[in-house]
C-alpha cells in the first residue's frame, strides 16, 4: 500500500490583507526583484465543522487558539491526491499538519470519518480523532485562484500568495469533494467598484527587509480573515443554502 506523505509541525507567522488591486500592483512591482512566481492554480478546500459549528464559533469568539479541519486539492475538481489538513492558529503563529491521501481513499474517508484509515500517520490519525470527537462533517467547499511566489534568494523562508475569485458553495453528498460549477457564490472582500485580492504573507522567523516594506505598503488593509469563516457567515444569510445543501 502506498505510504503517506506527511508534513509535521509546519509552523509560520501568517498575516493577511484584503488589498485593493491598484495598491497590490504597485507593491508587486517593488517585490519583482526579490520574488518569483512559483505557481498559478486553483485550490479547492472541503471544510468540516460540528453541528454546533464549534470551529466557526472559535473564530467568532476571538479565541486565541483555534483550529480548522479541511481537505484540500488543486484544481477545479479532484483528480489526484488530497491533503487532509489540521490548521491551528495561536495568535499570529500558524501550525499546519497534513497527510496526503489518494483520491479514492479520500472520497471514502470524507463520506465516513469512522471508516478504517488507509494508513496510519500522525496527521491523519489526529484528523480522524478531532473530527470524530467534534462530530464534524463536511459543510462547505471554498475555492480560489492562487498565485504563489517564492524568494529568488535560496534559503529565505518566505511565502507570498495572492487569492482571487474566492468563492464558496454548500456541500452535496455523497460526493462531498465534487463541486457543482453552477453553484459557486463569490466572496469579494470589497465591492465591484473597488475589487480586491486576498494577500497572505508567511515567514518562519525574521522577515527580510523587503518583505517588511511590502507589508507596510499594505498595512491599512490588514485583516483577521478566514475564507471558511467568511463563507460560513454568508451561508447563514443565504436563503437558498438550506435548499442547495439538501
Amino acid at each position: 500500500m502506498r505510504e503517506a506523505t506527511v508534513t509535521e509541525n509546519f509552523e509560520r507567522f501568517e498575516f493577511k490583507y484584503w488589498a485593493p488591486l491598484d495598491r497590490l500592483e504597485s507593491g508587486m512591482k517593488f517585490l519583482s526583484d526579490f520574488v518569483e512566481e512559483d505557481r498559478d492554480q486553483v485550490n479547492t478546500s472541503l471544510y468540516f465543522d460540528s453541528p454546533r459549528q464549534v470551529f466557526l464559533e472559535q473564530h467568532l469568539s476571538g479565541s486565541p487558539d483555534r483550529i480548522k479541519l479541511r481537505v484540500r486539492y488543486y484544481g477545479d475538481r479532484p483528480t489526484g491526491d488530497c491533503f487532509f489538513e489540521i490548521k491551528r492558529r495561536q495568535g499570529a503563529v500558524v501550525t499546519k499538519r497534513r497527510a496526503v491521501v489518494p483520491l479514492t481513499q479520500a472520497q471514502r474517508l470524507v463520506t465516513d470519518l469512522t471508516a478504517p484509515l488507509p494508513f496510519h500517520a500522525d496527521a491523519l490519525d489526529a484528523f480522524q480523532y478531532l473530527g470524530l470527537r467534534c462530530s464534524a462533517r463536511p459543510v462547505l467547499l471554498v475555492r480560489a485562484r492562487r498565485q504563489a511566489f517564492r524568494p529568488r534568494e535560496p534559503g529565505v523562508d518566505v511565502r507570498l500568495t495572492i487569492d482571487r475569485d474566492v468563492a464558496w458553495q454548500p456541500t452535496r453528498g455523497p460526493q462531498f469533494l465534487e463541486p457543482d460549477a453552477r453553484r459557486w457564490r463569490g466572496i469579494t472582500g470589497g465591492d465591484e467598484a473597488h475589487p480586491r485580492a486576498l494577500v497572505e504573507v508567511k515567514f518562519h522567523a525574521a522577515r527580510p527587509w523587503w518583505l517588511g516594506h511590502f507589508t507596510e505598503h499594505l498595512a491599512p488593509w490588514r485583516v483577521s480573515f478566514s475564507k471558511y469563516v467568511a463563507a460560513a457567515l454568508e451561508a447563514r444569510n443565504d436563503p437558498f443554502f438550506t435548499m442547495d445543501a439538501a
